[in-house]
C-alpha cells in the first residue's frame, strides 16, 4: 500500500475483528474524513476505492471496510443483516475518528447502493455526523424485496420463510439459497453486471465470485432485511444534511421506494435523479465519476 493508504483492524461490538482501508489526503492535518459503507457485496475492494480516490483528490480522507462475514473481516458468512452492518459501521466510525490524521469534528458518512440504509442508520444515531451522502440507495427492507418480484413470487417467498422459521425452531441448519431467491435481479441488471464482472471484477451489489456469503446466503436473511424500516430514521435526521443520487431507470433500487424516505427527512436535503441511468450506470464510469463530482462537492461544502 502507498504512504497515503494503510490497512486498519478494529473490533465490532460482538468482538469480531474487521478489516478496513484508511486513505489519507495530502492536506494540512487534521483533515475532514468520510466513512464509506459498501452495498450488498459487503467488501471494500469494489467501487469504494474510486470513491476514496475522488475524496482524497479534494482533500478528504476516508475509511472503507469489509462488513463482518465478508472479505477479510471475521464473522459468520452467509448473512445479510442491515442492523448488524450498521453496528459494524459504527465501530468503523469510531476507528475513523481515532485516526491521528482526522479531525473528529469533521466527519461525514457515505453509502453506496445497499450501503445507503446502513449510512442512514449510523447518521441518524450519531449527532456529530456533519453530512450524509448516498448513491443508488434503496428504501426500506420490505419495499426493496417486494418491488423486485411479482405478487405471486412475494407470496411464495413469505411461505418459504414460514417453513424456514419452523426449521430453525426445530434446531435444524439454516437453508442456503442463491442470491436471486432473496433478491431477483432484472434481466437488464444481470446483463450489465455480467459486463462489469469482466471489466472490474464485480459491483457494489455482487462480488463476482461464488460461495456462501458471495452469491448464496441464508434464506432467513430475508427476515433481517425486512426488519429495517427507514421512515423513523429519516424523520429523526434533524442534524445532518443529506444528498441522495439515484438513477431514473434503476430497477434494483427504484426511486419510488426512496421517495417517501427522502420526503420524511426534516434537515437540509437534495436529491439528484440522473436521467437515463440505472443501477449499474452509477457503479462504473462515466456515471460513477459524474455522481462523485456531486458527492465530493457536497462533503467539501459541509465538512
Amino acid at each position: 500500500m502507498s504512504a497515503h493508504v494503510r490497512e486498519l483492524h478494529f473490533s465490532n461490538a460482538r468482538g469480531e475483528v474487521l478489516t478496513g482501508t484508511f486513505q489519507s489526503a495530502s492536506v494540512a492535518l487534521p483533515t475532514a474524513a468520510v466513512l464509506l459503507c459498501q452495498g450488498l457485496s459487503g467488501i471494500r475492494t469494489l467501487v469504494m476505492p474510486e470513491v476514496a480516490q475522488a475524496l482524497a483528490a479534494v482533500g478528504i480522507a476516508s475509511l472503507r471496510f469489509d462488513y463482518a462475514g465478508f472479505g477479510d473481516s471475521q464473522g459468520e458468512r452467509g448473512w445479510i443483516d442491515p442492523h448488524s452492518r450498521a453496528e459494524d459501521a459504527r465501530s468503523a466510525l469510531d476507528a475513523l475518528r481515532s485516526a491521528p490524521e482526522v479531525d473528529p469534528q469533521r466527519i461525514g458518512i457515505y453509502g453506496h447502493s445497499y450501503g445507503g440504509p446502513v449510512a442512514l442508520q449510523v447518521a441518524a444515531s450519531d449527532l456529530q455526523t456533519k453530512a450524509l451522502a448516498a448513491i443508488s440507495s434503496p428504501g426500506s427492507g420490505t419495499d426493496m424485496l417486494r418491488s423486485a418480484r411479482p405478487a405471486w413470487d412475494w407470496v411464495a417467498l413469505k411461505q418459504s420463510l414460514v417453513a424456514e422459521r419452523a426449521r430453525l425452531a426445530r434446531g435444524e441448519n439454516a437453508q442456503v439459497v442463491p442470491i436471486d431467491q432473496i433478491f431477483p435481479f432484472s434481466p437488464k441488471f444481470a446483463a450489465g453486471y455480467s459486463h462489469l464482472k469482466q471489466t472490474q471484477g464485480g459491483t457494489s451489489a455482487l462480488q463476482g465470485t461464488q460461495g456462501l456469503g458471495k452469491d448464496s446466503f441464508y434464506l432467513a436473511s430475508v427476515d433481517r432485511i425486512c426488519a429495517l424500516e427507514l421512515m423513523p430514521l429519516a424523520r429523526s435526521l434533524h442534524h445532518c444534511p443529506s444528498l441522495w443520487i439515484s438513477g431514473e431507470l434503476d430497477d434494483t433500487a427504484p426511486i419510488e421506494n426512496l421517495e417517501p424516505i427522502y420526503e420524511a427527512i426534516p434537515a437540509r436535503k437534495e436529491w439528484m435523479v440522473v436521467a437515463g441511468a440505472d443501477h449499474n450506470s452509477l457503479d462504473s464510469d462515466p456515471g460513477l465519476e459524474m455522481a462523485l463530482k456531486s458527492i465530493t462537492r457536497w462533503f467539501q461544502s459541509l465538512l
